[in-house]
């Protein structure tokens, strides 16, 4: 039986690789092994390696464990390593969302957006962020360019369903909901 394991062996020397180290980190984190992840992630930035999917992936984790000030700053030196990297913009947007800080939410999105024209899910938060402003229409246009990139995008529809029923329009706001439920059955406990 062959198991996955913590330690990383090279013929070279007794120091793993960068490259190792990654490949094993993405490996963990790709198979759901998060604590495992970590350790890996941590050695990595301790050691001084600096790449932005590392730093982007973590600060994922961070935000999923309610660590949101060190999720915004890990996604913020990615970005300062890779500023064209278009998910380190959207994870970056939906933390600062979470934040309180929607403005600056706003801008991280359409810049990944602006990298990246056919993210959907970009689209599709930033719909959210403009919903949350208060800017109606143009949260429909942005979350309509969601489900035209992605048509089975169950979120947008659901949230394109909230903001036609923030803006009167009652029918096709319930046409929208229907099918998100339709997409993804689960939305309809929600």
């Amino acid at each position: 039986e062959i198991k996955d394991s913590i330690s990383i062996s090279t013929n070279t020397s007794n120091k793993p690789s960068k490259e190792q180290i990654m490949n094993q980190t993405f490996k963990l984190h790709s198979k759901g092994n998060i604590s495992e992840a970590v350790k890996y992630y941590q050695y990595f930035i301790n050691q001084g390696f600096n790449d932005h999917r590392v730093l982007s992936n973590y600060g994922i984790i961070l935000k999923n464990h309610g660590k949101l000030k060190e999720a915004e700053l890990s996604l913020r030196k990615a970005i300062e390593l890779n500023p064209i990297f278009a998910d380190a913009h959207y994870n970056l947007g939906n933390i600062l969302r979470d934040l309180g800080k929607l403005k600056d939410a706003e801008i991280s999105l359409r810049k990944a957006i602006e990298i990246k024209p056919n993210f959907a899910e970009a689209h599709s938060n930033l719909g959210n962020i403009l919903r949350d402003l208060g800017k109606l229409k143009e949260a429909e246009l942005s979350t309509r360019k969601a489900i035209e990139l992605k048509p089975d995008l169950a979120d947008a529809h659901s949230n394109l369903g909230s903001i036609l029923r923030d803006l009167g329009n009652l029918e096709e706001a319930e046409l929208s909901t229907r099918k998100a439920i339709e997409l993804k059955p689960d939305l309809a406990d929600a």
